[in-house]
């Protein structure tokens, strides 16, 4: 069962998003009191405040996303201090981009250390507006750093999903490589494989965009869209490779929609001899053929809001308008239980967003975010 762990008044108006460090512990709020908050998560029932950042955007902060360290968090490169950074998306169309000293020197493993621990300590507030980023012409609904931090993707009110390559050694300058309009109306969430430079868009025009890079001459192009909800799609997020259910020739996602149900969907990966070396005005882009693997059980009664994935377990999490914290959990293949449900997770307070975040001691729990400006952790 669902067991509340703690719950922090984090903010004075609505939290909206919550991000969790993949490799540090970590954990990034956003609100739309127009602060974004830090703390560490030292260990159940002590989630120390870090720091207060809150002089980048005069509008909601919609959405906050942690670069994952250099390399991927499976390679990260030996003795180089790579120090967390951190993207806020906000209602002023802008994109905020924060950091800690520079990521970019060789230290030995002692002063790596000590580093991060200031880091990670309350009592030092090191983090400095590395960049804003500006292009979209409406308010910036969700940003996500790709496995390796080299590309963000924002998404807006615009219809619109931008991609943003950068050097993750200095993330001073942004260059936007693509704009993708292939949405007929505002585009609700952006998320990235984990593994994989695969990105997934999802809109209020009820359907899942599913974009690719071509090796050939680097264009971003659409290579899958998911139809099938009748509503709202509001968040989905890919299983990663290392859920011990997952199958590394095959990708998934779960999205979660106005309509009240939690979807996976599956599509076999494109082969890297799939993609032509005809010029790009000629070549026909190769797509990938999603189906609907599953409709999870019902169990929500107003729109679902967030969907999390875990890959510690392969258990899925999802929250929503009506408070409702639903953990499923996958019996075979394709085939997945309730395995819990947990009422009023903030009160009467809609639950904006839920995700799965790992304390300093490596063991998982979940983190919501509510319209109460509450931030609550819990037992799955």
């Amino acid at each position: 069962m669902v067991e509340l762990i703690k719950s922090i008044k984090a903010h004075t108006d609505k939290a909206w998003s919550v991000s969790a460090h993949p490799t540090i512990p970590l954990l990034a709020t956003a609100s739309t009191d127009q602060s974004t908050k830090l703390y560490k998560l030292s260990s159940k029932q002590n989630f120390p405040l870090i720091a207060k950042l809150d002089d980048a955007h005069n509008r909601s902060i919609r959405s906050v996303s942690f670069k994952p360290p250099l390399g991927g968090v499976d390679n990260p490169p030996p003795n180089i201090l790579d120090l967390p950074a951190l993207a806020s998306g906000s209602f002023d169309s802008k994109i905020s981009i924060w950091g800690v000293d520079e990521p970019d020197s060789v230290y030995d493993l002692e002063e790596i250390i000590e580093r991060q621990a200031e880091v990670l300590s309350s009592a030092s507030n090191e983090w400095n507006l590395m960049a804003i980023i500006e292009g979209h012409e409406n308010e910036v609904k969700c940003v996500d750093w790709n496995y390796d931090g080299r590309f963000l993707a924002s998404c807006s009110r615009d219809k619109s999903v931008w991609i943003w390559e950068t050097d993750p050694e200095t993330l001073e300058e942004f260059e936007c490589v693509s704009v993708l309009n292939d949405h007929s109306q505002d585009v609700k969430n952006v998320t990235w494989h984990p593994e994989l430079n695969i990105l997934a868009s999802s809109s209020y025009d009820d359907t899942i965009r599913i974009y690719d890079q071509d090796d050939n001459d680097y264009e971003w192009n659409c290579v899958g869209i998911l139809n099938g909800h009748e509503g709202t799609v509001w968040c989905s997020k890919f299983e990663d490779f290392k859920s011990p259910n997952a199958d590394k020739n095959k990708i998934r996602l779960v999205s979660s929609s106005d309509d009240l149900t939690v979807r996976i969907w599956a599509a076999n990966k494109l082969e890297d001899g799939s993609k032509s070396e005809l010029p790009s005005s000629i070549r026909e882009v190769k797509e990938m053929t999603w189906e609907v693997e599953s409709v999870l059980p019902a169990a929500h009664k107003y729109p679902v809001y967030s969907v999390a994935w875990s890959a510690i377990t392969g258990k899925i999490a999802s929250a929503g308008s009506d408070g409702k914290i639903v953990i499923y959990s996958e019996t075979s293949k394709g085939k997945w239980e309730i395995e819990s449900v947990h009422e009023l997770s903030h009160g009467v307070a809609e639950i904006n967003c839920i995700i799965w975040a790992r304390l300093d001691d490596k063991s998982e729990i979940l983190v919501t975010a509510g319209d109460d400006g509450t931030i609550n952790f819990w037992n799955p």
